[in-house]
């Protein structure tokens, strides 16, 4: 595990109106004390109190119970494949299978209970080991907290629990800020600004603190750096490019610049194909095939050629809207034949998807439909007129 301890915070302000609203930001991190092993365990011992507390409202309320089955249904859903099967997704030694049967149990027992309106140390059993198997789970607690605001109307006691809890995560929180501001420097050479590195961390940090699972024994700074650093990855490939790429090639190519930066810095010199190659541990053909990939997107306005003598991009590509304009009509024409064919004959539909030029490259003239279908072109005229009737008179 790193050490999160040691971080480098911006030097102190001496001139307030020099100052950025990233040192301003900075220096209010050190009003935040990091969470030493203890002060974690402690804090997580809390919050799963309260969101116990929560659920056990929550479980009060047959809408409670209902909302509550649909979600445990839906986390689970995510990691069974088409089979049944568990996903590699999936860390826990009971099926997904088994854990969905068993939390149905429980909450069927709980609504049977409550329709019955007893009050019994089995109710509580029953109660504490559904709680006891949710905070078991992954699960989002930011969910359980919409249904009970729904339900905080209901039951009064709801609305102090809900308030303790996002005091008790605000917390968490505040606490590991400066994790955020240490990860993304790690992004300070992918060409954004700190700041919005800072922001898009933050919203890794609060995924984090959604849901991680305090009984498992690990440190919530672990698994918040994971949450951070991989949110920061994929909004560096979706948002920040002109054009997205996917993960394999946007680590390759940050491998890739790490690697030549390190060959310039050491001989002076840019490396050969095959120098960054070995150096990156990239195989030769596939480096070569990035290395035609273009550095930054060209607008459709740049020129080619001569200055006196230059053709704009634009001009040279293929513009395929008319095509597919083309495409959509036809089409939209077939489904309605098809729809409709039931009251046309084979001929009658036949001849109209000649006319009209669908399922083909063109219109074609009633002369060249009488030549296929072997009849006099007064008959193919005929025979499209009683076939628009019927058409006309379509409900």
């Amino acid at each position: 595990m790193n050490d999160f301890t040691k971080f480098k915070l911006q030097p102190s302000i001496n001139n307030i109106s020099e100052a950025t609203a990233l040192d301003i930001y900075s220096q209010q991190l050190a009003q935040f004390d990091l969470l030493s092993v203890e002060g974690e365990r402690a804090l997580g011992k809390k919050i799963n109190t309260e969101m116990a507390k929560i659920i056990s409202e929550i479980c009060s309320t047959p809408q409670g119970l209902e909302q509550l089955s649909q979600v445990v249904e839906n986390y689970l859903q995510i990691y069974q494949s088409a089979d049944g099967t568990a996903t590699k997704r999936w860390k826990y030694d009971p099926e997904p299978n088994y854990i969905a049967n068993l939390a149905s149990t429980l909450i069927d027992t709980l609504e049977v209970i409550l329709f019955l309106d007893e009050e019994s140390k089995q109710r509580s059993h029953i109660q504490n080991n559904l709680i006891a198997l949710l905070q078991s789970l992954s699960l989002g607690r930011q969910q359980i907290i919409e249904i009970a605001e729904q339900l905080q109307d209901q039951r009064e006691q709801l609305k102090g629990f809900i308030q303790n809890y996002l005091k008790l995560r605000s917390e968490l929180i505040e606490k590991n800020l400066r994790l955020v501001y240490t990860v993304a420097g790690r992004f300070n050479s992918s060409g954004v600004s700190y700041d919005d590195l800072i922001q898009e961390g933050n919203v890794g940090l609060l995924k984090a603190a959604d849901r991680f699972n305090f009984n498992k024994g690990f440190r919530f700074s672990t698994y918040a750096f994971w949450c951070i650093q991989n949110v920061l990855k994929t909004a560096l490939q979706k948002r920040y490019h002109t054009i997205s790429r996917p993960s394999y090639l946007q680590e390759k190519l940050s491998l890739i610049k790490r690697a030549r930066a390190k060959f310039v810095s050491k001989h002076e010199r840019q490396p050969t194909t095959k120098e960054l190659a070995s150096l990156s541990g990239i195989p030769l053909a596939t480096l070569e095939k990035i290395n035609t990939f273009p550095s930054e997107p060209l607008s459709l306005n740049h020129g080619i050629g001569v200055e006196d003598d230059s053709t704009l991009l634009e001009e040279i590509i293929a513009d395929k809207t008319k095509e597919a304009d083309v495409l959509s009509e036809q089409q939209l024409k077939r489904k309605l034949l098809d729809r409709i064919c039931k009251k046309l004959t084979d001929r009658e539909y036949l001849v109209l998807k000649l006319r009209f030029g669908i399922d083909s490259r063109r219109e074609h003239t009633l002369e060249e439909i009488s030549y296929q279908l072997n009849v006099s072109v007064e008959r193919v005229r005929q025979m499209q007129k009683n076939a628009m009737k019927k058409l006309q008179n379509y409900d």
